[in-house]
């Protein structure tokens, strides 16, 4: 709160956006862990089958599994895997000790906090760029990344594949860390009991309404959409239930969110300059549309690419093989083929032509 108390009022937009997308993000799951929760068995499958916003280690997830095997090969996502669900054995025994809340608003209020410190430290990442050193350093700055800017499972995967393109260092700290030894993983295990609010409920299913009709408003992958409507049914039930109960501290998380409905959620910072597009090959022809960015005598485009929410957005990068004349932040299309340039790939762009600016600065995977 100190952070975003100095901070300049676009960067703290910028930060309650990305708060707002870990915590629309996380919603569909709490709602389902606290609906399943009276059954045992099936409280058990959600962390295995949501996309780690549950509770626990995030990495436990098998979504979250299967799109490391793909990104980072078997043998580190059966260990990331493995790792996790011996931290989540450990933590449920916790629980069982001191007890559990079932309670939604409880747990969005505990996610609040660790969602503020993800929305600051994406915005200093953005901030230092490339200038990640590597070695031990930058093993133990992945990790300490890994602590705070842990969004979810599928999330992780995603932070980690955009920091191997620029600090391969930092993405095996982060790796070891982010879903498995995180603060939230933590945080999640001890569950405190604030009560029902009715009018919390209500702002919920208001703000999971107004982001389903949006088609995610730039939040949340356009797929949360039917989630996110059947989250807003819920909630309309359970205001309408506890509409005569009130309380202080669940009202804080559907409060962040609904701001971030009122403030919006700006463009996010185009400061990278790598080439992150690992499948692409000398030869292949391309047309990509992006903003134009110059660094270090580079000059690129560069757009978003969300998985799940806007927390993990990593940045699809393609560095021209000439300048073009348009200014920094313009909106580009351009086509030709990617050329090899001292292992280093750009693209000899044929056409180059500007392009409005889209509604959705995102594309999804």
């Amino acid at each position: 709160m100190a952070a975003i108390a100095v901070l300049p009022p676009e960067t703290v937009r910028e930060v309650l956006a990305t708060a707002s997308a870990t915590l629309f993000e996380s919603t569909p799951f709490i709602l389902a862990a606290s609906l399943a929760g009276r059954w045992t068995r099936a409280g058990r499958l959600l962390p295995l089958l949501g996309c780690g916003c549950g509770g626990g280690p995030a990495a436990r997830s098998m979504p979250a599994a299967a799109a490391t095997w793909l990104a980072f090969g078997p043998w580190v996502a059966l260990a990331r895997w493995v790792a996790a669900m011996l931290v989540g054995r450990a933590l449920e025994r916790g629980r069982c000790e001191h007890g559990a809340s079932g309670s939604s608003l409880d747990a969005l209020a505990g996610v609040l906090p660790y969602a503020l410190v993800a929305g600051v430290a994406a915005h200093l990442l953005a901030l230092t760029g490339t200038n990640v050193p590597g070695g031990a350093t930058g093993v133990a700055i992945g990790a300490a990344l890994g602590i705070a800017l842990a969004p979810c499972g599928l999330g992780v995967v995603g932070i980690a594949g955009a920091l191997r393109a620029v600090a391969p260092a930092s993405a095996i700290g982060f790796l070891c860390v982010a879903g498995i030894l995180d603060a939230r993983t933590f945080a999640r295990s001890h569950a405190r009991s604030g009560g029902h609010d009715g009018t919390a409920y209500a702002l919920l299913g208001l703000a999971c309404g107004f982001i389903a009709s949006r088609g995610g408003a730039a939040l949340v992958h356009p797929r949360f959409t039917i989630a996110l409507w059947c989250c807003a049914v819920a909630f309309a039930v359970l205001a309408w239930q506890y509409r005569r109960s009130h309380a202080i501290a669940p009202m804080l998380a559907p409060a962040a969110m609904c701001a971030a409905l009122i403030l919006g959620a700006p463009p996010p910072p185009y400061r990278a300059t790598a080439t992150t597009l690992g499948d692409a090959f000398a030869g292949e022809s391309l047309t990509f549309e992006g903003i134009v960015t110059r660094r270090n005598g580079a000059t690129a485009l560069v757009r978003y690419a969300i998985t799940c929410c806007r927390a993990d957005a990593a940045p699809i990068v393609i560095r021209l093989a000439h300048d073009v004349r348009a200014p920094d932040g313009a909106w580009l299309d351009a086509r030709g083929t990617l050329e090899d340039r001292a292992g280093d790939l750009r693209l000899r762009a044929d056409s180059v032509t500007p392009a409005a600016p889209p509604g959705d600065p995102f594309i999804y995977r």
